[in-house]
């Protein structure tokens, strides 16, 4: 009689245990899922969108748009860049209870480019002039051109299917060594100086 009784709870317990397992792997299926999707929004709308912008951009400045226009496209340039900064914060938690990393460096990156877009090419460029002239669009057009290939670069490195089977740390430890490459490549860029003082790389 004694044994049923053990037999019995030890049955119901092994019952228990599978219902609750089931629904432990159901839940961190959901939240496998829900990070998938915060990280390819992240760098869909961060990377993607803002290579997309960045042609609008060029278009205007070899349509000779007015500068009211060229300003408009890199308001939207910044606007997705500060998506993708956004996104990455709000991954933070992600990464951390997925694989002991950390984003801060992939979202201050966003930070740095929208930034620069704002300042730098905006505000320091655009302010003070009336109109473009045949030397400023040229070099504007030489700056976004980097700032596009540079993120069509980083875009090659992170897209689905690379990132599906990767983990969290793998894609922090990616981002620096990307980082610490575009700025070996640009010795003589503001941009990537001021990064290269500010991460140490």
């Amino acid at each position: 009689m004694k044994k049923n009784i053990v037999i019995i709870l030890l049955t119901v317990g092994l019952i228990i245990s599978l219902f609750f397992n089931y629904q432990l792997k159901g839940y961190k299926e959901l939240q496998q899922t829900d990070y998938n999707l915060k990280l390819n929004h992240g760098l869909q709308i961060g990377i993607k969108q803002s290579i997309e912008t960045l042609d609008y951009v060029i278009k205007s400045l070899e349509n000779n748009s007015p500068k009211e226009t060229v300003i408009f496209t890199l308001g939207n340039l910044i606007v997705s860049l500060k998506v993708g900064e956004e996104a990455f914060i709000f991954l933070a938690s992600d990464f951390e209870e997925h694989g002991s990393a950390s984003t801060n460096l992939i979202h201050s990156v966003f930070r740095d480019f929208y930034e620069y877009v704002r300042t730098d090419l905006s505000e320091d460029r655009l302010s003070n002039k009336l109109s473009l002239d045949k030397d400023s669009r040229n070099q504007l057009l030489n700056d976004v051109g980097i700032l596009k290939k540079d993120l069509e670069y980083i875009d090659s490195q992170f897209n689905e299917d690379i990132l599906k089977d990767q983990s969290p740390k793998w894609i922090e430890d990616k981002w620096k060594e990307l980082i610490a490459e575009l700025i070996s490549r640009h010795p003589n860029s503001d941009l990537y100086e001021r990064m290269k003082m500010k991460y140490n790389l």
